[in-house]
């Protein structure tokens, strides 16, 4: 089939809206008032090229909603998903339904540890097997990134399960509860099955979760958005594209990276937003696969930075630009008030040079008194974490196995081995990420945040003159250059590591919710769970190539009673 040549799609033509908000139903438990979802993962048709172009086959998520135009509540099936919007220590359950009754978009690659659900046998010496058992039924484990909650609730990639009722190893529930305790943050949801989850979240697994307060006096309702960014490759009949048109079938086996030739948001190809001339608040999160993004300003205007991935930070601070690796998020404020009617603006990606260069518009179309805002400089004060154990250090690594085939690792384990280390709740650490593959990786920890102290380049040419390649050592102070410390717009407390290749990379991490003010000892438990009560936490690349080809290692958090 023919791919679609980026050229011939005109830019800024689709109107970007707010993703649909779902709306939940109310009851009360032990006198408080809780949210219940009822949300289905399912298969449609939906206009993501501009009009003239045929609809796209996507996944998505649907539910009972508040449409962003007519603001009628009525299921509405998008992708990606729409937003939830909770308020703080309100619990959340959510039902996730597997509707999902079509084959995978994409062929998969059985010779990686996806789930498998028939147990079909696998012959390794083929590159993939093309047979409807090896695509059907596609399973599902929900999991909310950047979410405190207990290991039942986290969505473990053994939990999957499908629209048929074949479950997972470990599967007990796909009814999640969410304490929502933590402070107000942007956290989002996707799909993590085993060796498929790079598929599930092109094809639109994913969606925002907003924890919500009224703190601070920023602006609300029609100049709050969340955005979704992300990259894809269509055909000619408007059909996703992950190989292009010439790949032969033993090419669709897994790849490192994968790179789209079109930009998304909100499930818009190119989109335009028409503003006021008013202050907005943009909750940004990378929803790419592997793509990082360098936004600016196409004027070079300031933006005012107010959040990172674990919510506010500690105080406001203007950026000429910002970086955002896949799964960072950032909250950010822009203001149109210097605008005339009919300005246009365009939000820029500074690293790439083609067609993906652009993100979208923002068109001034209305001109009105504006609105005033008391922004603090002051946000929010976090605790100085009180070191209590020794360091920990992790090696990132990329190997190549039996079938000849690169793969990712942690420590040179593969997600099928014992866990990365066990640890008891309360422990508080320098953990140093040392990334020795060629590529940048990613990684997310689950259950905590942590703030980043501080990089250092790894004068590889030495260390392999001196090591075998890939050979795990400690890395001495001889293979080290010059400390560089984070980013500007890397403040506050994170929960996804953006780790250059031939880096080290150290973090402060301490086992109890980061918005705890007291000093924590080992085997303290401040979480309002057990944390060694169901399956293991998982920590994983986030490009999610790296993540479906081993880079996923089980942990043991150990809360004693």
């Amino acid at each position: 089939m023919q791919k679609l040549n980026p050229s011939r799609i005109p830019k800024f033509k689709n109107d970007l809206e707010k993703l649909p908000i779902f709306i939940p139903s109310l009851y009360k438990r032990e006198d408080k008032i809780n949210y219940h979802y009822s949300v289905d993962a399912c298969e449609f048709y939906q206009q993501m090229l501009p009009q003239g172009f045929n609809k796209t086959k996507v996944w998505g998520f649907a539910g009972l909603c508040k449409d962003s135009n007519s603001k009628k509540i009525k299921y509405i099936k998008s992708s990606p998903g729409p937003t939830f919007e909770v308020e703080r220590d309100i619990s959340a359950n959510i039902e996730w339904n597997n509707k999902i009754l079509g084959e995978y978009m994409f062929p998969i690659d059985t010779t990686l540890p996806w789930t498998n659900p028939h147990n079909i046998k696998i012959d390794n010496d083929k590159t993939i097997n093309n047979s409807k058992e090896g695509q059907w039924p596609p399973t599902l484990v929900m999991h909310l990134h950047g979410m405190i909650s207990s290991p039942k609730n986290d969505g473990n990639p053994k939990c999957w399960y499908t629209a048929t009722g074949i479950r997972g190893p470990l599967y007990t529930t796909n009814y999640y509860k969410y304490n929502n305790l933590q402070p107000s943050a942007m956290l989002w949801y996707y799909d993590q099955s085993p060796g498929v989850s790079r598929l599930s979240v092109y094809s639109g697994l994913c969606g925002m979760y907003l924890i919500k307060d009224d703190k601070f006096d920023f602006p609300k309702e029609n100049y709050h958005i969340p955005l979704i960014i992300q990259d894809k490759s269509f055909y000619e009949d408007g059909s996703l594209c992950y190989n292009d048109e010439n790949s032969q079938i033993d090419e669709y086996k897994w790849k490192e990276k994968f790179l789209g030739d079109v930009i998304v948001v909100n499930g818009k190809v190119w989109p335009k937003l028409k503003v006021e001339n008013q202050l907005y608040r943009f909750n940004i999160v990378n929803g790419s696969n592997y793509r990082s993004y360098k936004i600016a300003l196409s004027d070079n205007s300031k933006m005012i930075q107010i959040g990172s991935d674990a919510g506010y930070i500690d105080k406001t601070q203007e950026l000429e630009y910002f970086i955002l690796h896949p799964g960072e998020r950032i909250d950010i404020l822009v203001d149109f008030s210097k605008y005339k009617l009919h300005d246009k603006i365009i939000m820029k990606n500074l690293f790439s040079e083609n067609e993906c260069q652009d993100i979208m518009e923002f068109e001034i179309n209305s001109i009105k008194k504006k609105i005033s805002y008391n922004i603090p400089n002051r946000l929010i004060s976090y605790p100085n974490i009180k070191i209590n154990r020794e360091k920990i250090t992790t090696f990132l690594m990329l190997e190549k196995d039996s079938i000849n085939k690169k793969r990712f690792l942690i420590d040179g384990k593969s997600y099928l081995q014992s866990p990365i280390n066990i640890i008891k709740v309360g422990s508080s650490f320098i953990w140093e990420f040392i990334n020795l593959a060629k590529e940048d990786i990613c990684i997310h920890l689950h259950l905590i945040h942590f703030q980043i102290v501080e990089r250092q380049r790894i004068n590889i040419s030495l260390y392999k003159e001196k090591c075998k390649v890939n050979e795990i050592n400690n890395i001495s102070d001889e293979f080290l250059e010059e400390i560089i410390l984070p980013e500007k717009y890397e403040a506050g407390f994170k929960d996804t590591l953006h780790c250059p290749a031939y880096f080290i990379t150290r973090i402060i991490v301490r086992y109890a919710p980061y918005y705890i003010m007291e000093d924590v000892d080992i085997g303290e438990n401040f979480y309002s769970f057990n944390t060694s009560e169901g399956p293991e936490y998982i920590i994983n690349s986030q490009i999610l190539e790296q993540k479906d080809n081993y880079m996923i290692r089980p942990q043991i958090v150990f809360c004693e009673d």
